[in-house]
């Protein structure tokens, strides 16, 4: 075993040194006598990186950073004589990246001003050629192609002319147009998030504010939520049901989706009589939805309830406490020797778990027909486990399966020793499960509305 670790330890130390400073240095010589020079200087760099005051490191990323640097700008002089304005600008940048990158490892290199100043003349050059052809698109509703050109030119310069301006226009006209199509065909929701890509770019872009209003008012869907019905032996649960689901419904991320107010007393009763009676055809449907102002009515019944726990189940397990026996070496000297004596202790183990179910329908108050319908369960449990010892608890080990003492093992008998002993109450998981189910119902008329509300 100590001849394994020996090998580890000199392996990695092997591995540490083939990839340290020097030996880095070195493979980027043999990289740069060879002619590579960028991936050369990509190992010196990466050997400043390990090494901040390495000086054959810096010395060399310097050397053959420059190298790189003159390629760099090289290609960006080729491009200026070939007159391709696009190219040298990507080669410029890509130049002045690098010497940045360099320079934040305190490496100066050498990026002559001449090229700074040529850079700034095929930039404005550029920009003008950008600008104008983006005003072609345009005039030629070529809204895509615009975008990137102007775009561009802003990423080169902010203020250049009213380029920021057009812009915008190039990324909300389409999206405008769009939006007023999809209102026209009914498709409100497609209609609201074009209009709300227009504002969130440009808020004042045409009257783009108010035709998002218009399509949010015209595709609103208004839920009237009744009384639940409660088909489990489980008292009061309708009640606890509708609580969470009128709290979800209010916190639906849907902008269409708006639940009934339910201030007025004598709409309440209408609607408690109207779930007690479960009918609901075309004329009373129509006549309710005008009563309470709803395009549909949310109704439900709690069809089951199942509550379970186990018996406390009890185990004796065979362990070991540690305990010191003082001896006497050879020389004279005292120490302690740790024995094990075999002990017994209890383990417990016991679960709990609840489990609701739900039926819920959502009926339209223009037809009275059945929107949809879906069951929906959820549940929640708790099981605990623990250890009781009326001995030395920090003493206590586990017995392995051969029957000595299990030493890897006392962590874990020791959490059990320290874990909690009582079960969450049935009301707890009952809560967790009704709030589960509740986010289902929610989200299950989130994906209906998705299609009622286009």
């Amino acid at each position: 075993m100590k001849w394994t670790a020996w090998m580890v330890a000199a392996i990695g130390l092997l591995a540490l040194g083939c990839n340290g400073p020097k030996a880095l240095v070195k493979r980027g010589f043999e990289l740069e006598t060879a002619g590579q020079i960028e991936q050369a200087a990509n190992l010196y760099y990466s050997a400043v990186l390990k090494d901040r005051s390495h000086v054959d490191a810096l010395a060399s990323l310097q050397r053959a950073g420059q190298g790189v640097l003159n390629m760099r700008l090289e290609d960006f002089q080729s491009a200026v004589t070939l007159n391709d304005r696009a190219e040298a600008v990507r080669t410029y940048e890509a130049a002045e990246a690098y010497f940045d990158k360099i320079a934040a490892v305190n490496v100066r290199l050498d990026f002559p001003e001449r090229y700074k100043l040529a850079f700034n003349q095929v930039k404005s050059a550029h920009m003008d050629d950008l600008y104008e052809a983006g005003m072609e698109d345009l005039a030629g509703e070529h809204f895509v192609d615009a975008l990137a050109k102007f775009e561009e030119v802003v990423r080169l310069d902010p203020s250049f002319r009213d380029a920021a301006l057009q812009a915008d226009i190039a990324y909300c006209e389409p999206r405008y147009r769009g939006g007023k199509v999809a209102l026209e065909a009914g498709q409100f929701r497609t209609a609201h998030r074009q209009f709300e890509e227009v504002i969130a770019r440009k808020a004042d872009f045409k009257d783009a504010g108010t035709m998002k209003q218009e399509a949010l008012d015209l595709g609103l869907f208004t839920v009237a939520v009744i009384g639940f019905q409660n088909g489990s032996d489980r008292p009061n649960l309708e009640n606890k049901f509708r609580t969470y689901v009128m709290q979800e419904m209010a916190n639906s991320s849907d902008p269409f989706l708006k639940v009934v107010d339910r201030e007025n007393q004598q709409m309440i009763l209408q609607e408690q009589q109207l779930a007690l009676s479960g009918m609901l055809d075309e004329n009373t449907a129509v006549e309710v939805g005008g009563l309470l102002g709803a395009k549909a009515l949310l109704k439900g019944t709690v069809v089951s309830y199942e509550a379970s726990q186990s018996e406390l189940r009890r185990y004796t397990r065979q362990g070991f406490e540690s305990y010191q026996v003082e001896r006497v070496n050879s020389e004279g000297k005292k120490y302690y020797e740790t024995l094990y004596r075999g002990v017994t202790y209890m383990e417990f183990e016991q679960s709990r778990s609840v489990s609701v179910t739900f039926n819920l329908t959502l009926i339209s108050l223009a037809t009275g027909e059945t929107l949809a319908s879906e069951m929906i369960t959820r549940s929640d449990d708790d099981a605990i486990r623990f250890v009781k010892y009326t001995g030395n608890r920090s003493k206590l080990y586990p017995a392995n399966m051969s029957g000595s003492v299990n030493k890897s093992g006392q962590r874990e008998l020791q959490a059990l020793l320290g874990a909690r002993q009582e079960l969450t109450a049935e009301s707890t998981l009952l809560n967790n499960a009704v709030k589960a189910s509740s986010t289902a119902i929610r989200e299950a008329l989130e994906r209906n509305l998705l299609e009622l509300v286009p």
